[in-house]
């Protein structure tokens, strides 16, 4: 993993826009993300937060964000909790991490703090939905694809659609497993995943920010009815 870091770095010390590698002190260690702003765009300019799923990482969503510079919009990608070099593994709260980034967002003279989106795929979703309810203040919107909210969280979601899931690329539930701080069977998963719900945590049907929220019907790992709850 660190040899496929520092490979990506190599690789992105060509762009043009230069890729920025920021060190966001939190809980006494550090969120590590990278930012990169449009060039030659009249400053303060608008941001995505991007936060990956479990199995992608902050250097993908990199790659794909850097579409948008070309629009005028900068953005900063980390890794989601749990994932990558993230500092803390996924709780009940762990979103104060990315409310950290927003605060640090927030202090860049050149980043406008009233156009602040997140994005998120699967698990980045999660937070991205999350964080459009408890931080609707201070995000101007939110996208997120397939965002697991209600139904994934529960044991027979885990027990008869995560297990074994055959769409996912690799073993899920055992990478799922490792996100998560001391879980280390599908027994304690199965009581640790219900916590994560956004209905168990009474946030759904709050306030939001403003969302778009793309899935699919037949998806076989998050559940088109937590997309229409």
């Amino acid at each position: 993993y660190e040899k496929a870091i520092e490979a990506f770095l190599d690789h992105a010390r060509f762009w043009d826009p230069p890729l920025e590698i920021v060190h966001i002190p939190f809980e006494g260690k550090q969120i590590i993300g990278y930012l990169r702003l449009p060039k030659d765009a009249p400053k303060p300019v608008p941001m995505v937060i991007a936060v990956n799923g479990l199995d992608s990482r902050k250097e993908d969503l990199t790659e794909s964000f850097s579409a948008i510079l070309a629009n005028g919009i900068g953005f900063l990608a980390v890794d989601g909790p749990g994932t990558g070099q993230s500092p803390i593994k996924v709780s009940e709260n762990s979103e104060r991490m990315l409310s950290r980034v927003l605060d640090y967002l927030a202090s860049r003279p050149e980043v406008d703090k009233n156009r602040i989106a997140i994005h998120g795929v699967s698990w980045g979703a999660y937070w991205a939905t999350k964080m459009a309810i408890v931080e609707r203040a201070r995000l101007k919107g939110a996208s997120a694809q397939s965002p697991p909210v209600d139904e994934f969280f529960q044991k027979d979601f885990l027990m008869n659609s995560l297990l074994g899931n055959r769409e996912y690329l690799f073993d899920q539930v055992p990478a799922l497993m490792a996100i998560f701080e001391n879980v280390h069977t599908v027994d304690q998963m199965a009581e640790v995943l219900p916590k994560m719900s956004l209905v168990k945590q009474g946030l759904l049907g709050q306030p939001m920010a403003p969302m778009l929220v793309i899935a699919g019907v037949k998806d076989t790992q998050v559940p088109i009815s937590d997309i229409y709850l």
